[in-house]
């Protein structure tokens, strides 16, 4: 029964993921022969309409920690909780999830859409090359791949509050940086969405490649 019941779930897993992937393709081909939508714009206009010096300071202070040099610090803090545990593969996994800098990087090389505003123009070699193109968002894909991967391996390892305390903040920081990325004018909505498909997509399967090195390590009896 429960052999029956993991097959099940593996299916609807394996369907979802198609049916994003088909998303993702047809989002990228878009984005790469529009440089904006209609509701990129109308997006952008209602946001803005939310300005103020509250939700300004939120906003600024949900997308710093997708800035290189924060991110990388927050991945190294992550896999030195892992390692003081003594736990390995997790540590290996969580610097796996740098993986999705790459990705954008590559993507964006690709697509070559313009921003809606410039960004960081004194910047030079790869910052230069990540801010130079707006889609997909850089900052959403880390906080998917890294926060969304955090997450999970917090509900598998650490037990009581603190891993339900753990998990909301990544899922309130993956929710509120799409927005923040919006309302601060470095992407358009579209660049967001395919962000959050891009990322979710490069989640599963970091998730499932961690779940099968770990069938290797621990088998089944």
């Amino acid at each position: 029964m429960r052999e029956y019941e993991g097959n099940t779930v593996n299916r609807n897993i394996a369907v979802a993921f198609v049916v994003l992937l088909l998303f993702a393709l047809l989002l990228t081909y878009v984005a790469a022969r529009f440089p904006v939508l209609p509701f990129d714009l109308k997006s952008y206009e209602e946001m803005k309409e939310h300005a103020s010096p509250l939700f300004d300071m939120l906003m600024n202070w949900v997308s710093a920690p997708g800035e290189i040099a924060f991110a990388m610090a927050l991945n190294a803090i992550a896999m030195l909780i892992f390692a003081l545990r003594r736990k390995w593969l997790e540590a290996i996994f969580m610097l796996a999830t740098t993986s999705s800098v790459l990705l954008a990087l590559v993507l964006k090389e690709l697509i070559h859409r313009t921003r809606p505003y410039p960004l960081n123009q004194n910047a030079t070699g790869l910052i230069q090359t990540i801010n130079e193109y707006s889609y997909p968002s850089g900052h959403v894909l880390f906080f998917v791949v890294f926060f969304g991967f955090f997450a999970y391996l917090t509900w598998i390892h650490f037990p009581g509050r603190a891993r339900l305390i753990v998990i909301a903040i990544c899922s309130a920081l993956i929710v509120l940086i799409g927005p923040s990325r919006v309302f601060l004018g470095a992407h358009w909505a579209s660049d967001v969405l395919g962000s959050y498909i891009i990322g979710t997509l490069w989640l599963i399967v970091l998730i499932f490649a961690y779940q099968w090195v770990l069938g290797r390590k621990y088998p089944d009896p």
